[in-house]
């Protein structure tokens, strides 16, 4: 797919943003950088944001790279990794636009929460969606939060200070684009009858993939589809491809 486009994003004035970071961490590889003398930055959105640190160094040369850490609906930032590729340490405490720069406007702040989790606030962070609702009209409203807890599990390095995300929310799924409760994956996997399985398995580029498994797959996929579920919840019982060598075998 990006050989196919190539030519038209790099002969384009605008460039596109990239979607999918570990795509664009291939840019170098595939020599698409070098057959675009005017792109000066590369952004990688990452909708797993926990797989920033493992991720492999950018070896494009003068053309940057900005990691783009999305976390759902929460909040974003970005950060400019630096001259040998490998991503920049970020530093709890508020932060720019542009990161790190004199003239840069406030942006946002991030901290642990008590819970041991990311939390955000500022001028990006919108925290009214995400204010404590009482749990019985006669008890008094908890006190007004003043950050957004994104979910993501986080810690402190000991050795640097900087804030290291280890894992996605509890009991949630991001499937690219979209994200799944993992109790609800159960429940619609056991109204399939017995045996049927529904979860979600790690994947490099998309956080996470759903896969599948019925008694009839066929009729799994038909049964989701009336019911009007996500398409990727359809597919995830797609029957997988038959093998060439298992082809011959059965003739």
């Amino acid at each position: 797919m990006m050989r196919c486009s190539s030519d038209s994003w790099l002969n384009s004035p605008v460039r596109p943003w990239w979607r999918r970071a570990p795509l664009a961490l291939r840019l170098a590889d595939g020599g698409l950088v070098a057959r675009a003398p005017s792109l000066r930055n590369v952004i990688g959105l990452w909708r797993a944001p926990e797989q920033v640190g493992s991720s492999p160094a950018w070896s494009g040369g003068p053309v940057s790279f900005t990691d783009l850490y999305i976390f759902g609906e929460a909040g974003l930032f970005g950060a400019v990794r630096d001259v040998e590729g490998v991503p920049t340490a970020v530093m709890p405490g508020s932060f720019t636009a542009p990161r790190n720069h004199a003239g840069g406007s406030p942006a946002g702040e991030i901290l642990i929460t008590p819970r041991g989790t990311l939390g955000m606030r500022g001028p990006m962070v919108t925290i009214s969606p995400y204010a404590p609702v009482p749990r019985h009209e006669s008890l008094p409203l908890p006190p007004p939060a003043d950050h957004v807890d994104t979910g993501y599990a986080a810690r402190l390095d000991r050795a640097t200070g900087a804030v290291c995300i280890t894992a996605p929310p509890s009991g949630i799924m991001a499937v690219g684009g979209y994200r799944f409760l993992a109790q609800d994956l159960q429940d619609w996997a056991a109204r399939l009858g017995q045996g049927a399985l529904l979860t979600a398995l790690p994947d490099r580029l998309s956080g996470y993939r759903l896969a599948g498994r019925a008694q009839d797959n066929a009729r799994a996929r038909e049964a989701l589809s009336e019911l009007g579920l996500n398409p990727l919840m359809v597919e995830a019982f797609r029957d997988a491809p038959v093998r060439p060598e298992e082809s011959r075998a059965a003739y």
